[in-house]
């Protein structure tokens, strides 16, 4: 799955690429899996199903959007873009915290450094 975070982190020269950056953030929640391949069946259904819950939290208001999951490497990615990605971990935290897979779980954020550049921010859901 070509995610929505690569795919606005790519370097490009367009104003209007540019605008969608600044617009939306990205922000991923990346789970721990069971085993170090893809999880296991009950893994992934649950991972569905907390999946759905956070979308549908997420339509009810203007905070942002889920753009879908990756799985592999004993991990599972879920990707959320919004205008205020700190609001929208206030949002989705309470669904996350209940849910047994985000047990070790963490968020990545885009945070400008001090060069002005985005870089990854990693921190314990």
């Amino acid at each position: 799955m070509a995610s929505a975070y690569r795919a606005r982190m790519a370097l490009d020269d367009d104003d209007e690429d540019d605008d969608l950056q600044a617009q939306e953030q990205d922000l991923l929640v990346v789970l721990k899996l069971s085993n170090n391949l893809l999880g296991t069946n009950a893994e992934r259904q649950a991972i569905e199903a907390l999946a759905d819950e956070l979308a549908a939290l997420l339509e009810t208001g203007d905070l942002g959007e889920y753009d879908g999951e990756e799985l592999g490497g004993g991990e599972c990615t879920l990707f959320f873009c919004g205008p205020d990605p700190d609001r929208l971990l206030t949002e989705l935290r309470p669904v996350l915290k209940r849910s047994p897979l985000c047990r070790g779980a963490s968020v990545i954020r885009m945070v400008k450094n001090a060069a002005g550049d985005y870089e990854r921010k990693r921190t314990m859901l």
